[in-house]
């Protein structure tokens, strides 16, 4: 009776032994593919960090462009002769290009500043760009229908 339950606690022990040889292996396993898994999200993260980047540096680039051009229009809007206008309509047309100089000014000051730090924050900014980029285009095409009475 005694051996019995000897054998049996030896036997118990054995297992307990085998059961946490194995489960430390497991462990072992379990850290390593962590850390494989925390090394491959890093590089994802870097390869779409690096290509935001890229995407970010091209849209500054191209409204840089707008902005050039709408600086260029703006130049010429000032230069332009107006023919017989009354004082009044060349006040009012010269404090809205004055406007539109501002307004321009204002988009590109905001498009140096941004720091995209998600892909989020970029798309919600280029959206909100993007629009305020139509309304100042939208200002230049109407800044002499006023005066056209």
């Amino acid at each position: 009776m005694k051996k019995k339950i000897i054998y049996r606690i030896l036997f118990s022990l054995l297992v307990v032994i085998v059961a946490s040889c194995t489960e430390s292996e497991s462990d072992t396993d379990k850290i390593d593919k962590a850390v494989e898994d925390v090394h491959e999200a890093k590089q994802d993260l870097d390869r779409k960090t690096a290509e935001l980047a890229v995407e970010v540096e091209a849209y500054r680039e191209s409204m840089q462009r707008n902005l050039e051009k709408n600086r260029m229009e703006i130049a010429r809007l000032k230069d332009e002769k107006i023919q017989s206008a009354q004082a009044n309509v060349i006040r009012v047309r010269n404090e809205k290009i004055a406007q539109l100089e501002q307004r321009n000014d204002e988009l590109e000051a905001r498009m140096k500043e941004f720091n995209s730090d998600s892909k989020e924050n970029w798309e919600a900014f280029k959206r909100e760009f993007k629009n305020d980029m139509d309304e100042l285009g939208d200002a230049f095409r109407d800044i002499g229908k006023d005066n056209v009475k």
